[in-house]
């Protein structure tokens, strides 16, 4: 495949520069979520998009959590342990119906064709009052979806909100956390890699944690 055409996740300048977690803060924003929804050992978490199965592990051995991961690359699970992740994909998820307690989605859901359809299939995966942590870049603007990258598929937070809410979620929190973003396109550009617009001020990048009804809330 020509290197143009393979996906900014799949090349080695980005995980050299922003390790197993392929995404701008490393377990920063992970962590953050994770202790603001209250992970307990033994909740069992969900993490769409795995990757190389870094946030699996990290819900794992930090937290203790029963987590698993699904990930539709299987060149990515086969760069990782594959441990407790299954190949599938995010809108098409091999689980039950409130199989779990929470579900993680870290720059993912812009990659999705239909979010809708993604988000839909989180509520139906997740346990009454269960909680979505997403994670993604979002633009100023909405436009044509350009390529095959989180920066080129981004959409306006307002956007990604409204599509959550209609999903069935009630939204708990937005943090904003750009500066994670600018460090890493930053990084990618003294390593030689494309940044692809994120150095230009158009996009931000977000944590967003809703909650499948109830009353119950983070914070």
């Amino acid at each position: 495949m020509p290197e143009q055409c393979v996906p900014l996740w799949e090349k080695p300048t980005l995980r050299a520069v922003a390790g197993e977690t392929l995404r701008p803060g490393g377990f920063a924003v992970t962590d953050r979520a994770a202790e603001l929804i209250g992970v307990i050992p033994g909740w069992r978490v969900l993490d769409v998009g795995s990757g190389l199965g870094a946030t699996v592990g990290r819900l794992r051995s930090r937290f203790g959590a029963d987590a698993w991961g699904v990930e539709h690359s299987r060149a990515q699970i086969d760069r990782s342990s594959g441990a407790h992740v299954v190949q599938a994909q995010g809108d098409l998820l091999p689980f039950r119906n409130e199989e779990f307690k929470a579900v993680f989605c870290e720059c993912v859901l812009s990659l999705f064709v239909e979010p809708r359809q993604g988000l839909a299939e989180f509520c139906r995966v997740l346990q009454p009052q269960g909680y979505l942590v997403l994670a993604d870049l979002h633009a100023e603007e909405r436009g044509l979806p350009n390529g095959n990258s989180c920066a080129g598929r981004a959409v306006p937070l307002s956007v990604t909100r409204e599509q959550v809410e209609a999903c069935g979620f009630i939204v708990r929190l937005v943090e904003d956390h750009s500066r994670q973003l600018k460090d890493l396109a930053a990084k990618l550009m003294f390593a030689g890699g494309q940044a692809t617009g994120t150095c230009t001020g158009r996009l931000g990048y977000y944590l967003m944690i809703a909650q499948k009804g109830g009353e119950p809330h983070v914070g």
